[in-house]
């Protein structure tokens, strides 16, 4: 059972560490591929959690595309107390062909969902280590 349990969690930290690189460099790419603006906080607003226990505020951002039109959007990364104020600048990076895919060019958006992705593993691996040390120990039981 301790091997059974030792190679699952094993399996799931390699794919949750291959995940995460893949992640950051998909969204290097991502980010990389996309035209560069900047542009000004113009509001805050209140969104709910994916959860909806909780809520965050969302930097509205206004920022103009070389053909002169001006292009406005609600951020995907919030914070709570707010991580922008109001009339800040920001880089932004937006997909030419669809100017309303944009995001801010930030630290959160390249690392975020690798980061979780490592944690995640570094679990997973210290799962795989008990287990292994269990079956390679030869204990039987988890009595005291």
């Amino acid at each position: 059972m301790f091997l059974f349990m030792g190679a699952c969690f094993g399996l799931s930290a390699i794919g949750l560490l291959a995940g995460a690189v893949w992640a950051y460099f998909n969204q290097q790419r991502k980010m990389e591929s996309r035209a560069a603006a900047v542009g000004t906080v113009v509001e805050l607003t209140m969104q709910q959690t994916a959860s909806g226990r909780s809520s965050m505020l969302c930097p509205v951002v206004e920022f103009t595309v070389p053909a002169g039109e001006k292009i406005r959007f609600t951020s995907d990364f919030g914070s709570r107390p707010a991580g922008y104020q109001v009339g800040q600048n920001v880089n932004v990076r937006y997909d030419p062909a669809d100017p309303q895919k944009a995001e801010i060019e930030s630290t959160t958006t390249l690392w975020l969902v690798p980061l979780i992705l490592v944690f995640m593993g570094f679990i997973a691996g210290c799962m795989t280590i008990v287990f292994l040390g269990y079956y390679i120990l030869g204990v039987s039981s988890f009595s005291p």
